[in-house]
């Protein structure tokens, strides 16, 4: 996701998670309805959309929510919203009073536009508050079951699930 969208010129974003289960998204609206780039990346009931044109994300929204219907199926609607999004976010924002460009959550990360130390746009990735708070938890507890076991076992399984997260989150900037 982060190539797809720094290598192109997208400037929306469409954030949504499917209700229910469903095998692939047809490619075949952006080939025929799109003026500008789109890229679509997916990993189960989750997708994001990059738009350069937001009328492009708008009536791909619509397309969507229409065909979605069709197969009894629904985007989240707590879930799904277009954001501007992308290389200049902030910059239109800036102009318009809107404060900072807003950020949206795919496959536990929190997505933020931003610049690198050059000044280029970038995407700054950082784990997602509330995945951490619930992994925090459940570590906790967990901790809390094995107070009374062997320590060095302990300290191996803590290994584990700190490795674990470390190869999953383990991202630049975060």
């Amino acid at each position: 996701m982060f190539v797809g969208i720094t290598t192109r010129k997208l400037n929306w974003i469409i954030d949504a998670d499917i209700r229910g289960f469903f095998d692939n998204i047809s490619h075949e609206w952006r080939n025929r309805e799109a003026r500008g780039e789109v890229t679509v990346i997916r990993y189960a009931d989750d997708f994001v959309n990059g738009f350069r044109e937001e009328s492009d994300a708008r009536r791909c929204l619509a397309a969507l929510q229409e065909r979605f219907a069709k197969f009894g199926l629904e985007l989240h609607p707590d879930k799904t919203r277009l954001i501007e999004f992308g290389r200049y976010a902030e910059e239109r924002r800036a102009k318009r009073g809107d404060g900072p460009p807003e950020t949206f959550d795919f496959l536990g990360f929190t997505h933020i536009s931003g610049k690198t130390r050059r000044g280029d746009f970038t995407i700054h990735r950082q784990t997602s508050r509330k995945k951490f708070q619930t992994k925090l938890k459940e570590l906790k507890e967990q901790l809390q079951r094995r107070r009374h076991a062997d320590l060095a076992e302990t300290g191996r399984w803590l290994k584990s699930v700190y490795g674990g997260w470390c190869q999953y989150c383990a991202v630049p900037g975060n």
